[in-house]
């Protein structure tokens, strides 16, 4: 069955406040830059103690020379994070010298961004169709030993039918009728996992609620039927 995963994208008293409320439910956390770059370690020790059993996904999306990616994934296992973002554009050496030191930590290739579509491509010089330039990278990604890749739920089922089966984590999930925000390819719950979608994740339809439990248990229950 497909994961939840929610985006921590707030202030750090919130995304306490928000882990505590829904500590019990079976639940992947990400935290990414707002909360790491100003607490760093403490934010991950914390939320690992207010829900133990729950996994714990970086996203730093790492993108730099071979060695200072390995240097940066040797550090993320010593947090004990369960899942990691690298960018897959950072080619095969990099991608190489990371997944030689991930340890128990999952690589996720990061391949391109749902808030770009070909507009984007076009304005940094890319002729290829979108599906042919993401499938470019993906390949990379998955055979130079990332675990699985960051896609939005329109490329997951073409990437699947091509490359077979891989950790698809997919972000850009909004409910029936939620605001879709700064996202520009996005795909409810249950479209995302039925093209393939193994983790979903889920920021501000969830941390933004006045009931976030309620929002969180309606998602769980679209994902398992």
């Amino acid at each position: 069955m497909a994961k939840l995963c929610v985006a921590l994208d707030t202030d750090y008293e919130k995304a306490k406040k928000l882990v505590e409320e829904l500590k019990d439910y079976p639940l992947i956390f990400k935290v990414g830059y707002k909360l790491f770059i100003p607490y760093g370690r403490e934010v991950i020790d914390t939320l690992k103690g207010i829900s133990p059993k729950a996994e714990l996904f970086l996203d730093l999306k790492l993108h730099d020379i071979p060695n200072t990616v390995r240097n940066g994934v040797m550090g993320a296992t010593h947090l004990g994070v369960d899942y990691l973002t690298i960018h897959t554009l950072g080619g095969k050496e990099m991608i190489e010298a990371a997944a030689g030191v991930k340890g128990n930590t999952k690589l996720l290739g990061v391949t391109l961004l749902t808030s770009h579509d070909e507009g984007y491509l076009r304005e940094i010089g890319v002729n290829l169709p979108k599906e042919e330039f993401i499938l470019r990278l993906a390949k990379i990604g998955l055979e130079s030993g990332c675990d699985g890749l960051v896609c939005s739920a329109h490329e997951v089922a073409f990437l699947k039918e091509r490359l077979g089966d891989f950790l698809a984590v997919v972000p850009g999930i909004r409910p029936e009728g939620a605001d879709k925000g700064d996202q520009k390819r996005v795909a409810t719950p249950r479209e995302a996992v039925s093209r393939g979608a193994d983790i979903l994740v889920v920021g501000r339809p969830i941390v933004e609620a006045p009931n976030p439990k309620g929002v969180v248990e309606h998602i769980l229950e679209e994902i398992s039927l």
